[in-house]
């Protein structure tokens, strides 16, 4: 990881909704093609189990906390690309 933008989302749930910071950073393959993954940090830690909605910078993202884990998410190439210029801050 080279690159980590550091942006303040919520996870939300049927009668819950907590706020948390969403670490997104890219990564190349093998092939040389850029996938750009997040995770789920500084979330609160009573958060249940179950499927959840990640909502940030105007997206909305599916996930799943399983064990008290967070399934780490692949993000569309659009979402992405959107994420990475807001963060270093390009006019679009």
């Amino acid at each position: 990881m080279s690159f980590v933008a550091r942006i303040p989302a919520v996870l939300r749930a049927p009668d819950v909704e907590f706020r948390c910071t969403l670490e997104v950073w890219q990564e190349s393959s093998s092939t040389g093609r850029i996938f750009t993954r997040c995770r789920i940090t500084d979330e609160a830690p009573e958060a249940p189990d179950g499927p959840y909605q990640v909502v940030f910078a105007n997206h909305r993202v599916n996930t799943w906390k399983t064990g008290g884990a967070w399934e780490l998410v692949f993000l569309s190439p659009e979402i992405g690309a959107d994420l990475f210029v807001r963060s270093i801050g390009v006019a679009s």
